[in-house]
């Protein structure tokens, strides 16, 4: 996915090559599109040795596992978004996020690079159901993982070297 016509003056753009990167950029006004990485964050919540994960209910890779969380808006900080997204997808607070990393993936085969900082986080006190865009959200053996039906490549290496490094559970 990339942006074909100028967002300035409207013209179509050429690709160049500029510091070992293949760029679109608009002849007429030099605009160049850098095809930047959208921030998401998501979270790592674990429980009496098994591991929160939701299946996605809308594409790309629905009906795949993931992690719970999203997007961030233009003015949140990671944790907040984060916790925005726990109250949207899962009815849930959060507490005591901690880094833990960052994945760096494409949303779906031909969609925009994204770089998701993953969260080791404690649930608040109360039940957890699906919404917004999750269908079902399932605790899972820390050994049980399904890995294989993990939506994104670089989220299911993370959470397996997690995993592996043994983290307790909260």
């Amino acid at each position: 996915m990339t942006a074909r016509f100028c967002i300035r003056c409207g013209q179509r753009l050429a690709t160049v090559r500029e510091d070992g990167h293949r760029r679109r950029r608009c002849r007429a006004c030099g605009w160049t599109f850098y095809s930047n990485p959208v921030p998401a964050a998501v979270a790592l919540i674990e429980r009496r040795g098994r591991v929160l994960l939701t299946r996605r209910g809308r594409p790309p890779h629905a009906g795949t596992w993931d992690l719970p969380g999203g997007f961030l808006e233009a003015d949140e900080t990671p944790e907040r978004g984060l916790r925005r997204e726990l109250r949207e997808e899962l009815g849930i607070g959060a507490r005591g996020l901690r880094l833990l990393g960052f994945a760096t993936d494409r949303y779906g085969p031909k969609g925009f690079p994204l770089l998701t900082l993953v969260f080791r986080v404690r649930p608040a006190p109360g039940p957890i159901r699906a919404g917004d865009d999750v269908t079902e959200a399932r605790w899972f053996p820390k050994g049980r993982v399904p890995f294989g039906a993990i939506a994104f490549r670089s989220l299911r290496r993370l959470l397996r070297d997690a995993l592996r490094r043994g983290l307790r559970g909260s």
